[in-house]
């Protein structure tokens, strides 16, 4: 979902296995702006499910420490109003709730009120993350006046999985597709990327499909600051991993029964990392 500049949208909050997903999505789609991130979540575990380089944050506690922020709404309203205007900026706010528990719902509502007039005066967007059920429902009825609805839907990305009926159907189909043997998704064969064409947006939207599988490629992420045929070359690289560590997960996957449970755990964790292929496919393809 592309987002209009001034506007305050509503998210409907549930997981955050979803709302990071999703998050990721508002980043690709709208790449011109630059993002920061408030959150319930400390640093430390929204690293291991956010790439931070594409996002400022700041960590909502009473703690005190690098990132923190009080759960004080005029604390928020105050980074929020000394961002650069240089560029755009899109804030998510996650954690309404805790700010809620340090104030009345009344001045808690005044006071987004008044910033949601500075984000409406601006070329700014302001992301709201409720959980309504946390909320008492007169109290949720005002707010959704003073917002819009955000629904985030997939990119349009070309996907090619040989197990889809379909090979037209939505990106996002491929993530919510079977589970493999160790609880992630079963990786998938992607369409592969010619060099005519190839952008750093491309680029970014296959490494968050990547990611999405389970893989780390982080092996990929210094391309982006690359020139194109430099970016293309060191792409080309990972892509080709990726391929045999698919190809190795579906022998795994074909194969269990005749496999041993422990192993399989150590084998798939190499396979996510895209390491010790060669060692995989000479254990696994080897005639013994």
């Amino acid at each position: 979902m592309e987002v209009c500049r001034g506007s305050v949208y509503l998210y409907d909050f549930s997981t955050y296995e979803r709302f990071i997903a999703e998050l990721e999505m508002l980043i690709e789609l709208n790449h011109d702006y630059r993002f920061t991130l408030f959150t319930r979540l400390p640093t430390r575990r929204l690293i291991e499910k956010l790439d931070l380089s594409m996002v400022s944050n700041y960590w909502i506690t009473k703690q005190t420490e690098g990132n923190s922020i009080a759960p004080n709404l005029a604390e928020i309203s105050r980074i929020i109003e000394h961002s650069s205007d240089d560029e755009s900026n899109f804030f998510i706010l996650d954690g309404l709730e805790l700010i809620n528990d340090e104030t009345t719902s009344n001045n808690l509502l005044a006071s987004l009120s008044l910033l949601f007039d500075r984000i409406k005066a601006s070329n700014d967007v302001l992301v709201i993350c409720i959980d309504a059920l946390a909320f008492d429902s007169d109290w949720m009825v005002k707010l959704q006046y003073l917002t819009e609805k955000i629904i985030v839907k997939s990119p349009d990305i070309v996907v090619v999985n040989e197990e889809l009926s379909n090979p037209d159907e939505p990106a996002d189909t491929l993530f919510q597709h079977e589970l493999g043997i160790d609880g992630g998704p079963r990786l998938a064969y992607l369409a592969k990327l010619p060099e005519f064409g190839f952008t750093r947006e491309i680029l970014v939207k296959r490494i968050l499909q990547w990611r999405r599988l389970g893989l780390d490629v982080s092996v990929i992420e210094p391309a982006l600051a690359y020139q194109q045929k430099d970016a293309y070359q060191l792409y080309k690289l990972v892509e080709e991993k990726v391929r045999r560590a698919t190809e190795i997960e579906r022998f795994i996957h074909a194969n269990q029964q005749y496999l041993d449970a422990t192993q399989i755990a150590v084998d798939m964790f190499r396979v996510r990392q895209l390491t010790g292929l060669d060692e995989l496919e000479k254990k696994y393809y080897s005639s013994p």
